[in-house]
């Protein structure tokens, strides 16, 4: 089966006044579609310059990733946007909804940025999927941090993208919301048949992806 995500070998390398750091060394990984992987490592270890790379956000200094066969690294930025564009979704430990946008407003935002039809009845049954079907006109001010995460995983969703990246979903949650958000992420993914990967210090989260990569340092251990 052709892979949703591979990365080969890749090695981040920045300099500052004292020389050069190596964010990253040698890392390799591969996903199939519908899977999933969670990315582990202490504070410092490069999983969130991981994440970004593999999203196309970032570049490696060397290395390669490849999305569903196709190579993504060497494309340039405005490129690696317009491929990201309905086919990557974001959640991110801080939410980052728009405060001046109410739920609905702010989920039905990806589809209307890409032009797609009827995006308030999509965000409409995104928000019934997480159970905030009564807060839509709720703006994020108004609602806790376990519903604006509900939100904002829906507005990952609801795009119907193929892939899924996640940074610390529930570390800005306590243990009760964290482990709803959770149960709602593989609700999700297995719904839509998305691939999922994540950065997370949850054990119990990174416990229920079908892969874990384990970092220190920069290194795979």
């Amino acid at each position: 089966m052709l892979s949703a995500i591979e990365a080969r070998h890749i090695t981040k390398t920045v300099t500052d006044s004292t020389g050069s750091i190596d964010i990253l060394r040698d890392v390799s990984l591969s996903v199939e579609r519908g899977g999933s992987l969670a990315i582990l490592g202490a504070s410092g270890s490069g999983k969130s310059t991981l994440l970004g790379i593999l999203a196309g956000l970032d570049t490696p200094t060397s290395g390669e990733v490849h999305w569903f066969g196709e190579r993504i690294d060497q494309l340039g930025e405005d490129e690696r946007a317009r491929r990201r564009n309905g086919v990557l979704g974001f959640v991110f430990q801080s939410f980052q909804l728009l405060g001046h946008l109410n739920a609905v407003e702010n989920v039905m935002l990806p589809l209307e940025l890409s032009g797609a039809s009827d995006p308030r009845r999509r965000a409409e049954d995104l928000l019934d999927q997480v159970g905030m079907s009564a807060r839509i006109s709720h703006f994020p001010k108004t609602l806790s941090g376990g519903e604006q995460q509900r939100v904002a995983l829906a507005r990952a969703f609801v795009t119907e993208p193929k892939l899924i990246f996640a940074d610390e979903p529930t570390g800005s949650l306590d243990a009760a919301n964290g482990e709803k958000i959770s149960n709602l992420l593989f609700e999700l993914q297995a719904r839509h048949g998305t691939t999922v990967i994540l950065v997370t210090h949850a054990a119990d989260l990174a416990a229920r992806c079908q892969q874990v990569l384990k970092l220190a340092a920069g290194s795979t251990v």
